[in-house]
């Protein structure tokens, strides 16, 4: 009978190292597959947000909840007003609707402003790496909430006595942030996907199933399209009860508040995970997006990434990151990785080379010389 064989997992960077636990050491007390198999992704969702969660508890601190706060602050002052309570003027439109808005609630509505473009600065500031992706999320709220803004405008009690025409509009802007969830999902997974075959690189497939497994995005994944229909609810609960005036409905106006103040966490939650679990360092692109950054590379537009020959000009495997590393393959011939010249391998713990010999003319001189001195356009 064959022994069961142990798989340890590569993770080298100091900040895996520094995690208090992994994904692995979360052990479930009771599973819903043993009843079912068909509920074991029940179970791989509950396995992953316990330790999430756990995570989350052991590493917020003081910057990561004021933020929260800022958000909620930001609006519940957008949302608990006495204009919202009075009705307001039918007759009034546009810009001449300022003018019958009262002292306090203008000055509730220019805070709340503010502390939404502060909210979203924090928000840039405390998850760097997506950075990029605070516009995506700022559309992605916007054209789906104002969706159903739309589609309240003809049909005051929607879904209700709605028709197909004159739902158009508010299904096109729902379709916009749908299409730029999945951008943002798409980015997140194929960085994920990247980052295991650079860093947690190995021989045996194995460990690399095993470090996948580690870098699971199946619960963070539900709670996107969590997000997203919160961000639905939240938009039809304020909507409705703002174009009901007739019958008001206070428990729709209770969901609105709720959902809200539940946007907040869940969205701070989606940016914590993927930078967690990724490093500070990892820009979070697309996989389109990042051939197009290589073919830049290549053509000279931004840097020259291919090595070549000082004597013969034959190219050679050797580039140069953004960080100015020259980057190498690695030395055995049993591992595919690359990384910077005389740091160790992740996958075979060999050394990068730092030294090069030219196939073509057989000259050998250090790696560094290999990288052109031509400049960036």
């Amino acid at each position: 009978m064959a022994e069961g064989i142990e798989i340890e997992v590569n993770l080298p960077f100091s900040e895996h190292d520094e995690m208090p636990f992994r994904l692995g050491d979360i052990v479930l007390d009771k599973k819903f597959g043993d009843l079912h198999p068909s509920l074991k992704p029940v179970d791989q969702i509950r396995h992953e947000w316990k330790f999430q969660f756990r995570l989350m508890r052991a590493e917020w601190g003081q910057p990561h909840f004021l933020t929260m706060l800022t958000g909620v602050l930001a609006f519940l002052l957008g949302s608990v007003s006495t204009e919202i309570f009075g009705g307001g003027d039918p007759k009034l439109t546009g810009i001449d609707g300022f003018s019958a808005i009262g002292g306090f609630a203008f000055f509730q509505l220019v805070v709340s402003s503010v502390l939404w473009i502060w909210f979203f600065v924090q928000l840039s500031v405390n998850f760097p790496i997506m950075r990029g992706h605070i516009i995506n999320v700022m559309i992605i709220w916007g054209s789906i909430f104002i969706s159903q803004v739309v589609l309240h405008v003809s049909s005051p009690g929607f879904p209700i006595g709605a028709s197909l025409g004159d739902a158009l509009g508010g299904v096109i802007l729902a379709a916009v942030g749908c299409f730029f969830t999945y951008f943002f999902w798409k980015a997140v997974t194929e960085t994920r996907d990247l980052h295991v075959m650079e860093h947690h690189v190995h021989t045996d497939v194995r460990v690399m199933e095993e470090a996948m497994a580690e870098h699971s995005l199946f619960s963070w994944t539900i709670m996107v399209c969590s997000w997203v229909l919160l961000i639905a609810l939240n938009g039809w609960s304020g909507a409705h009860f703002i174009a009901d005036r007739v019958a008001e409905d206070y428990a729709v106006y209770a969901i609105h508040l709720i959902s809200g103040v539940a946007l907040i966490y869940v969205l701070m939650h989606m940016l914590w995970f993927p930078q967690r679990m990724l490093g500070e360092g990892t820009r979070v692109q697309t996989r389109a997006a990042a051939a197009a950054d290589a073919d830049l590379l290549v053509d000279g537009v931004i840097l020259v990434s291919e090595g070549e020959c000082r004597s013969c000009k034959a190219s050679a495997p050797i580039s140069q990151n953004e960080v100015g590393e020259t980057m190498v393959d690695c030395a055995s011939k049993d591992c595919n990785s690359r990384g910077p010249a005389g740091n160790n391998c992740e996958g075979c713990s060999e050394k990068y080379p730092t030294r090069y010999t030219c196939s073509n003319c057989g000259v050998n001189s250090p790696v560094i010389d290999y990288i052109p001195d031509s400049e960036a356009w």
